[in-house]
C-alpha cells in the first residue's frame, strides 16, 4: 500500500509537469502578450503614430496603462476612441440642431455620417479585439481613420470644435491601428 501511494503522487506530477509543459508551448503568444509593457514599450509604439507626444499623454491619462500588457493596451486605446469619437458626435449633434449657416450645416450632416461610420468601426475592432483577431482589428481602425478623414475633409475653420475633435479623434484610430499591427506581428 505504501508503494502505491508514493507511485501515484509521483505519476501525477509527472502528469502535471507534462501538461503544463505541453499548454506552454501550445500558446506563445498569450505568454507573450501577458508581459506588462514598460514606458519604453509605450515610447515605441507612439513613436510610430502621428504625433508622439499625444499619443503618449492619452495613453497615460487612462490609470490602466501602467499596468497592463500590449493586449490590454489595445483595450484602453478602442476605449479612449470609442469616448472621443461619441463625445465629437453629440457635439457634432448638438450644433446641427443650432446652427442657421446652410454651409455649417452640411458640414456638420457629413461629419454626423462619418462618426457614425467611425463609431461603428470602432465597436467592430472591439468585437475583434475580444476574440484576439488582430488582422481584423488593425483593418477596423485602419476604416476608423478613414471616416475621420472624410469629416477631415469637409471640415472648415468656421466649425468652431471639429478640426480639434477631429485631430483628437483621428490620433486616437491611429493609436489602435498601430497597437493592433504590434499584436499582430507578435502573433505569427
Amino acid at each position: 500500500m505504501k508503494q502505491i501511494v508514493p507511485s501515484f503522487c509521483s505519476s501525477s506530477s509527472l502528469l502535471i509537469s507534462l501538461l503544463l509543459a505541453i499548454f506552454l508551448c501550445i500558446s506563445p503568444t498569450q505568454s507573450r502578450l501577458s508581459v506588462k509593457i514598460g514606458s519604453d514599450v509605450l515610447s515605441q509604439i507612439c513613436a510610430q503614430t502621428e504625433d508622439t507626444d499625444s499619443c503618449l499623454k492619452a495613453l497615460q491619462s487612462d490609470p490602466r496603462t501602467a499596468s497592463t500588457d500590449l493586449y490590454g493596451l489595445a483595450q484602453v486605446s478602442i476605449n479612449l476612441a470609442n469616448a472621443t469619437a461619441t463625445e465629437t458626435k453629440t457635439k457634432i449633434k448638438s450644433q446641427l440642431g443650432q446652427t442657421t449657416d446652410p454651409n455649417l450645416h452640411d458640414q456638420y450632416s457629413q461629419c454626423l455620417d462619418s462618426y457614425d461610420n467611425a463609431i461603428g468601426k470602432i465597436n467592430y475592432a472591439n468585437d475583434r479585439w475580444s476574440i484576439k483577431d488582430f488582422l481584423a482589428l488593425e483593418a477596423a481602425s485602419s476604416d476608423c481613420l478613414i471616416d475621420i478623414d472624410t469629416c477631415k475633409d469637409v471640415t472648415t475653420p468656421a466649425s468652431p470644435f471639429l478640426p480639434e475633435q477631429n485631430n483628437k479623434s483621428h490620433l486616437l484610430c491611429n493609436i489602435v491601428s498601430t497597437i493592433a499591427k504590434s499584436l499582430a506581428a507578435g502573433n505569427n
